[in-house]
């Protein structure tokens, strides 16, 4: 299941607050830092320059991948190891159909299909196959939105650039106006502005967003794999209990040895 990140459109906040509030103490006003004519080439230029670099069907995934910047797994691995040590029991005391209106109520699609495949008595290769291939699918999907807005960040300065010679040419085509070489400057001034704006405090973070929720669900996911396998296999609970909790950090394993009163926190609290 999914749940809303905050910190995302906190941090897009703040960015453009923080900017906002530079721009004011200059004593010059919001005004001067708005041109339409810029806005057009920095942001339509690079975007259609993404255009070029991406297929009609990574396009219409954009969507798609703000909801996957804007939104994190509701998944914690330490509730993961519980509920897998709560199945396991169940299904060594009652046997595997005894889990199946428990895991007809479980919100993740992909544990849940997982432990589907275990209740039909698919064999453990198959299962990791199928399963396997769905992790290589969500790492295409994550992957594409993550290049496609670092790639977008990487065109919003050059095009800020380009901004800056159209101002540049147009001051000096009459340098005896001052109207010209006031516009002229402006554009020169602010494309390499929004340019630089846009790149640093949205496009490129979100890019790297996207990549680090990536690779953290491919983690819970190689997890719910290793669990699934170990129940199709018929291993103890402890034993499945001890290869899950391989895949937690050292600030998890010691939380989780010191709510289970083991011994073995004392050597992580230490480490």
């Amino acid at each position: 299941m999914k749940k809303l990140d905050i910190l995302t459109p906190i941090g897009l906040v703040l960015a453009f607050a923080l900017v906002m509030f530079g721009i004011s103490m200059g004593g010059t006003g919001i005004k001067p830092f708005i041109d339409m004519p810029s806005l057009a080439i920095t942001l339509g230029g690079s975007f259609s320059a993404v255009l070029v670099t991406f297929s009609i069907a990574d396009i219409k995934k954009i969507p798609k991948y703000f909801k996957l910047c804007t939104t994190s797994n509701n998944l914690y691995k330490m509730d993961l190891v519980d509920q897998f040590k709560e199945i396991s029991k169940k299904i060594r005391k009652d046997g595997v159909l005894a889990i199946e209106e428990e895991v007809s109520q479980i919100e993740d699609e992909f544990l849940k299909k997982g432990l589907e495949l275990v209740i039909d008595g698919v064999d453990t290769e198959s299962i990791k196959e199928i399963l396997e291939t769905e992790i290589a699918e969500k790492e295409v999907l994550y992957s594409g939105g993550s290049k496609m807005f670092k790639v977008w960040g990487s065109y919003a300065p050059a095009f800020g650039m380009v901004g800056t010679l159209i101002g540049l040419i147009q001051m000096l085509t009459d340098m005896g106006s001052p109207e010209v070489i006031a516009s002229g400057m402006s554009k020169a001034l602010i494309t390499t502005f929004y340019g630089a704006l846009f790149s640093n405090a949205v496009l490129n973070p979100i890019g790297f967003n996207i990549e680090g929720k990536g690779e953290k669900e491919v983690v819970f996911m190689e997890m719910m794999i290793c669990g699934i396998s170990s129940i199709q296999n018929g291993e103890s609970t402890r034993v499945i209990e001890e290869k899950l909790i391989a895949f937690l950090d050292d600030k998890e394993r010691a939380k989780y040895y010191k709510r289970e009163g083991n011994e073995k926190v004392a050597d992580l609290d230490g480490a």
